[in-house]
């Protein structure tokens, strides 16, 4: 456990339906810049609907006025819903991954491989073994926790979170 007294940031997950549409991930991300509210992650894919995009941002600020950001957002033409969600009422999920300097790295993150969070060894590159690590977003932080980063890590890269409602 950290010795850190930070507190921790609340999480805000915004979840949007848009109209597939070259420049309307543009409008979103320019409108957060111009109103200054900082976007921790956004993901952006194609939903079940042909012609619909889903999104997920996630604003992690302190003294974020979420429904001030979802009211503004809403007003996007291309914007067909939008919704501000507490993490109890999604599925959330990102992805992790990470070149380590050796198998006892890969060994030791092999072993937090559970039911909410799961990793596994992918490929081999230049002797160093690839890690996926699937999980919630604070079981992947949990990971990253786990390793250091000068000791333990070639590269790393993490995804945005993706979230759907339930």
């Amino acid at each position: 456990m950290s010795s850190k007294t930070t507190k921790e940031k609340k999480k805000h997950i915004v979840i949007l339906w848009v109209e597939n549409k070259p420049g309307v991930l543009n409008k979103i991300a320019s409108l957060c810049r111009r109103r200054r509210y900082n976007i921790d992650s956004l993901t952006v894919g194609t939903s079940h609907k042909p012609g619909i995009s889903h999104m997920t941002i996630v604003f992690t600020e302190e003294g974020v006025r979420i429904n001030q950001i979802v009211s503004q957002i809403n007003k996007l033409v291309e914007v067909i819903s939008i919704e501000a969600m507490q993490p109890k009422d999604v599925i959330d999920k990102e992805l992790l991954l990470l070149i380590v300097k050796n198998s006892q790295v890969a060994n030791r993150l092999l072993k937090m491989s559970r039911h909410d969070v799961n990793v596994r060894i992918i490929n081999t590159v230049d002797r160093h073994p690839v890690l996926e690590v699937v999980g919630e977003g604070r079981e992947i932080d949990h990971v990253i926790a786990e390793v250091d980063m000068k000791k333990d890590v070639v590269k790393m890269v993490k995804s945005g979170l993706i979230a759907l409602k339930i």
